[in-house]
């Protein structure tokens, strides 16, 4: 019965890969965008107080600050994919070491990036 299931969960992972997550992935970064925006058209706040409310923003999702100026603050946070997890898991168990030597030592994190000086560069995802 456990075979019959590691077998649908490859097929089951790669639709919600590419039909979920990546469509999901603008979306995320939208919050970002509009966040920024909100902040940078606050006239009330002063810059001090905007960069601590991207440092706030970064640290309540998660990020972990990896440069911060005056004008600039970098967070950067590794997102785990349910979807490429369960279908390592369809490979038998041994795509799942292979999954979380990946997230932990290949893949690149997430990086948001805010900044007062220049408005151009609205949350820049690298």
């Amino acid at each position: 019965m456990s075979q019959v299931i590691m077998i649908f969960l490859f097929p089951i992972g790669l639709y919600f890969y590419f039909f979920v997550e990546r469509k999901e992935r603008p979306k995320y970064q939208k919050v970002f965008d509009d966040f920024q925006v909100k902040i940078q058209n606050d006239v009330r706040l002063n810059s001090e107080e905007k960069m601590q409310q991207y440092e706030d923003m970064l640290r309540k999702n998660g990020y972990t600050i990896v440069d911060a100026t005056r004008t600039n603050i970098k967070g950067e946070k590794c997102i785990l994919s349910m979807s490429l997890l369960a279908m390592s898991i369809g490979a038998y168990y041994v795509g799942v070491f292979v999954y979380l030597a990946y997230y932990f030592w290949i893949q690149k994190p997430h990086i948001v990036e805010f900044g007062i000086e220049n408005e151009s560069n609205i949350g820049e995802t690298k």
